[in-house]
């Protein structure tokens, strides 16, 4: 599927706001702030799907209940599979 111009920047501008969530988390993580942490989760469960990525969605889900439960090495577990994901993508 090709995307037109201005596809191609929304997701691009995506992308980039979840690389600054996945720096931001390193930090939280390192803070213990779950409940930031569940934020982030809760916002990446809202949007993802919007961009077609329903993988971000699923994953941001996982991210806020393992910040609910406020198991630090729970939320680095989904924390990786959201930076595999993010770097597995391959965007033109």
């Amino acid at each position: 599927m090709e995307l037109d111009p201005f596809a191609r920047k929304l997701m691009a501008q995506y992308l980039r706001r979840r690389e600054r969530d996945l720096e931001s988390l390193a930090t939280l993580l390192s803070q213990s702030d779950f409940e930031s942490i569940r934020e982030i989760g809760h916002k990446l469960y809202g949007s993802g799907s919007t961009y077609g990525l329903d993988e971000v969605s699923r994953i941001g889900g996982e991210l806020e209940s393992a910040a609910k439960s406020g198991s630090s090495d729970e939320v680095e577990q989904v924390v990786d599979r959201l930076k595999s994901y993010l770097q597995g993508l391959s965007f033109p």
